[in-house]
């Protein structure tokens, strides 16, 4: 036998082994479903990008026990969200159905209809083949109404924050969840190592607002070392406007304290990880360790000025999944393609229990213990809120489609990974082809118009007035083309302190308004500037009104009624407002505000 032939054997030997103790765990599962339960443990880390992490890549030692957790496992290195946030995110987690076929694809309040009754969920599965099953979760957009049926014990951390940044106001003093909880789950494991257990732990940090604790905020260099970002508003996010204004320090600080705050959350993580350790259970359990989705912070300014997790570019899609336990190869990295609606369908593998009946998503087991390379040809995701887009990737391939604009982006991953350049004329055979593919899908998942648009009142009916400032969580205000600048005086007379305004010219430079939400039904529509000290203002400011049905322009003298909401039009099922500088004077880009009629 030859040398290379001697190394095929004994790496086929080797898969064979791990394949075997894996397999041999599910047959003794099945032969006696009460006594050779491994319990599983599932961690999910709230705004958690992959590329952030040690060992996914980051040169910042920014996760020392999730790399210890990886090098005892699997790291899946392509592994991607259905969503770029939250609420469609976990529903997909937790069903293994994309977001338009469990229907949470929207921001919604409790007693909303969410994913209906009828479809089973992970924890379900747990549950009826016997396992103790307890949550304990820190995001309110992904509690007990989305994420809780199937759970013996919920425990809903979140309830005791006060608003979506789960912090005690916008001021200096954080209050962070991921301690309360983690002090939670300690002592559960304590009280329930001897009986086979899901333990679902959601953690709200790292996510936004960037604002590790001085202990973390250990990656300072003399970018702004001085400034924190404890909020989203003017007062509170001063890297944030600095950002929007290309400040490339600004956002190399709000790295720094992104990264910051992931390790603040991996010292938590560790503290999960050595109760599992000193009681034997990381012997006896799985542990998987993923997240939601992950934050764009400035990297396609042409489209997307925003820190927040809006578009379905990969800064935003790619998320870690790591597993851990008995049988699981230590050390290995997964180069397959993978989708967060195959984590229900893989956890269960793991455990020996059956799929959900329904799961679009499929067990990646057999790329984890090595058996195969890949699974997935493609993976897809999808975007309702802000601007709705629609994405399918191959392993070298990417298209994103606007619904809006039917505009579609193609990428080539293997040399432009940061999806940079639209290659989509260049390659019109391969755009054909992801885009019959996409359309497919869509066709295959996504309820009629009339279906979703009945589902979308429901999910904006509480929505009588939304105001959209120049600096806001979400992302639900744009500006493009650069050289804008900002105005914060107290004596301008802008809505809630601030303005952004530029200098006339050829309509190059954009500012956009719109909701998170789509706002269906009639709409007055208003404007508000001040007055700010930026030289001669256009008498002819373009504001046009996009809508579902056409789009208006509206010349505004913004010399006139200033410090006031003026009234832009009245139109229906409105999409955005867009500001452009293709005026006479400078430009000014303040609030807007939907006001629902009737």
């Amino acid at each position: 036998m030859t040398r290379q032939g001697f190394i095929r054997s004994c790496t086929g030997l080797l898969i064979l082994i791990v394949s075997m103790g894996l397999l041999n765990h599910k047959a003794l599962a099945a032969a006696d479903p009460a006594a050779h339960k491994l319990d599983v443990v599932l961690i999910v880390l709230d705004q958690l990008r992959a590329g952030q992490l040690h060992c996914y890549g980051n040169p910042r030692l920014t996760s020392p026990n999730i790399d210890q957790l990886a090098a005892h496992g699997v790291r899946l290195d392509h592994y991607f969200t259905v969503a770029s946030w939250t609420s469609p995110s976990f529903g997909s987690l937790h069903t293994s159905l994309y977001a338009s076929k469990h229907g949470v694809t929207l921001f919604w309040s409790p007693g909303m209809p969410l994913i209906n009754k009828d479809i089973p969920t992970m924890a379900e599965d747990f549950q009826t083949h016997g396992y103790y099953t307890a949550a304990f979760v820190d995001n309110a957009l992904a509690g007990f109404d989305l994420t809780g049926a199937g759970f013996d014990e919920y425990h809903p951390d979140y309830a005791k924050a006060v608003n979506i940044t789960q912090r005690l106001g916008l001021g200096a003093n954080a209050v962070y969840i991921t301690p309360t909880t983690v002090e939670e789950v300690l002592p559960w494991l304590d009280q329930h190592q001897s009986q086979p257990f899901f333990l679902y732990i959601h953690l709200w940090e790292p996510h936004s607002p960037y604002n590790p604790p001085p202990e973390d905020d250990i990656f300072k260099t003399d970018a702004y070392p001085y400034l924190h970002d404890t909020g989203y508003d003017i007062a509170h996010a001063p890297l944030l406007r600095l950002a929007m204004l290309g400040d490339q320090k600004a956002i190399e600080r709000l790295y720094q304290l992104y990264d910051g705050k992931i390790h603040f959350a991996d010292r938590y993580v560790g503290k999960i990880l050595a109760k599992l350790h000193s009681l034997g259970l990381d012997q006896k359990a799985y542990i998987v360790l993923t997240s939601d989705h992950g934050e764009l912070m400035f990297s396609h300014p042409k489209d997307f000025l925003t820190a927040d997790h809006r578009s379905l570019y990969d800064t935003n899609l790619r998320i870690p999944f790591i597993v851990s336990g008995p049988g699981i190869p230590q050390d290995h990295v997964v180069k397959g393609l993978g989708s967060n609606v195959d984590s229900a369908p893989t956890i269960l593998d793991l455990a020996g229990l059956p799929p959900l009946p329904d799961a679009e998503g499929h067990s990646l087991v057999p790329m984890i213990q090595g058996v195969r390379k890949s699974i997935n040809q493609y993976v897809y995701s999808e975007e309702d809120v802000a601007i709705p887009e629609r994405s399918i990737r191959s392993t070298r391939y990417k298209l994103i489609l606007n619904l809006w604009t039917g505009k579609e982006q193609l990428f080539d991953l293997t040399h432009d990974p940061g999806e940079l350049t639209n290659v989509a004329e260049e390659n019109p055979a391969i755009a054909r082809e992801l885009d019959a593919r996409l359309r497919a899908w869509m066709e295959e998942n996504e309820p009629s118009r009339n279906v979703q648009r009945r589902r979308w009142k429901i999910y904006t009916r509480p929505e009588e007035k939304v105001t959209v400032d120049d600096q806001t969580i979400g992302g639900r205000f744009l500006i493009t083309g650069g050289d804008w600048r900002s105005d914060t005086s107290p004596q301008s007379g802008n809505y809630d302190v601030g303005c952004f305004w530029s200098t006339g010219g050829s309509g190059s430079k954009t500012a956009v308004w719109h909701n998170d939400d789509p706002m269906i039904g009639k709409y007055n529509i208003y404007v508000y500037y001040g007055h700010p000290s930026v030289g001669r203002l256009a008498t002819n400011a373009p504001f046009t009104i996009a809508t579902d049905h056409g789009s208006e322009t509206v010349r505004v003298d913004l010399n006139q009624h200033q410090g006031e909401w003026n009234l832009l039009g009245t139109t229906v099922d409105p999409r955005y407002v867009e500001l452009t500088n293709a005026a006479n004077g400078a430009i000014i880009a303040d609030a807007v505000r939907f006001v629902r009629v009737n």
